[in-house]
């Protein structure tokens, strides 16, 4: 009995062994739109046409795409027909949350948009970290780990839409002074000390005596007292970061080591202990990463909105194939600098145009490079056959 127990177990092992290894885990446990999405193909075998292959090709595919860009940006992508997915590459500036925001036209609304948020391990491959929730235009996301993220969008089976993306950072921190704000800013990160000896290691905010200190994020307390410096101190450790908070030249600590804050909770009140002595009130705020020393403050607190330059009105070649009229260099990044230059492309090169840039386009070339190009002249395919036509009708006359 037991062996016949212990044959039937590995039989099912065997059996759902194989089963599994033809299907991939989302079509099992969907968790994202798009997972649910891919689960619906595969009930209906899609993938065993040339379109679904295609399709679920061009989304792997583009997770390996290496182009990179700049925040804040603003890109406007052709989805559908052998360009059913595209990406973008990035890193999140130190101290700032990313908000990716999608817009699309009342025209596309009937197609099906998947947004996936992604990082890069160690071992180079994607992680899936955060996606476009139904319903949703608006991702946001704070790494404090420096890594690489790629932002995979992509249509359904058989579909065509434009979309537009906009990468825009905000801060990671709240102001560190009631009623007061970034334009109270006295002193930056790096302004020189005690006669060059020595660097400022934070910013420094006006206020009168007395202002209440709020922290920044939520933590808890790890040390309070008094040095030369800084006079009366305190010490917050922020939770889910790497990243600890300190106060200075307080007039007072109202709180005590261990204990518990959250946003906005008063921690002490404004003055010009330590050697501010001589100065007229201020905090002193700075920002320490764990092991690593102290990072410039401002990006974590600057609430300043970014500039987007703007799209064109018009999309008159987006995800067309085109002839370009004079020769232009091709980039892998979309700041468009020679450091990034993949190569130079000749006059005639045909290019297929995958998305638009304020000032550019995101292009595909014949063999599949994938590249950035500044504004160019460019013309249809057939204009140009046409006007060969014409001219060679005319030679023979």
């Amino acid at each position: 009995m037991r062996l016949l127990l212990k044959l039937f177990l590995v039989s099912v092992i065997i059996i759902l062994g194989i089963s599994c290894k033809r299907v991939p885990v989302s079509h099992w446990f969907p968790v994202t739109p798009q997972e649910h999405y891919e689960q619906e193909l595969y009930k209906a075998k899609a993938e065993k046409t040339v379109s679904g292959q295609t399709w679920f090709k061009a989304g792997k595919q583009v997770l390996m795409d290496t182009l990179f860009s700049t925040i804040p940006h603003q890109e406007r992508f052709y989805l559908g027909d052998s360009v059913p997915a595209q990406s973008i590459r990035l890193k999140i500036p130190e101290g700032r949350k990313l908000v990716i925001s999608t817009f699309r036209s009342e025209d596309d609304s009937l197609s099906n948009l998947f947004v996936e948020l992604f990082r890069i391990k160690t071992n180079g491959k994607p992680q899936r970290i955060e996606y476009l929730k139904t319903n949703e235009n608006r991702i946001t996301l704070t790494d404090n780990e420096g890594d690489t993220l790629i932002i995979r969008i992509q249509t359904g089976l058989n579909e065509k839409i434009r979309v537009s993306l906009s990468l825009t950072t905000e801060p990671t921190l709240s102001f560190p002074l009631a009623r007061y704000g970034i334009q109270n800013l006295i002193s930056f990160w790096g302004a020189q000390r005690d006669g060059g000896v020595r660097s400022h290691e934070g910013i420094d905010i006006k206020a009168p005596r007395g202002t209440p200190v709020v922290a920044v994020e939520n933590g808890f307390i790890t040390q309070t007292g008094t040095n030369n410096l800084g006079g009366k101190i305190v010490f917050l450790s922020a939770s889910g970061s790497p990243y600890s908070i300190y106060y200075a030249h307080l007039d007072s600590q109202l709180v005590s080591v261990g204990q518990r804050v959250v946003r906005g909770d008063t921690l002490g009140l404004v003055g010009n202990t330590g050697n501010a002595i001589t100065t007229a009130p201020h905090l002193h705020f700075g920002i320490y990463t764990r092991g690593s020393g102290a990072v410039d403050p401002f990006p974590f607190i600057n609430d300043k909105k970014e500039k987007l330059a703007s799209l064109p009105v018009k999309s008159t070649w987006l995800g067309d194939s085109v002839r370009i009229k004079n020769k232009v260099n091709v980039y892998s990044m979309n700041d468009f600098s020679n450091l990034h230059k993949l190569r130079v492309l000749p006059k005639n090169e045909i290019i297929r145009i995958l998305s638009e840039l304020p000032k550019g386009y995101r292009i595909a070339l014949l063999d599949g490079t994938k590249g950035y190009v500044p504004a160019i002249g460019i013309e249809s395919l057939d204009k140009q056959a046409t006007g060969e036509k014409t001219k060679t009708a005319k030679q023979k006359k």
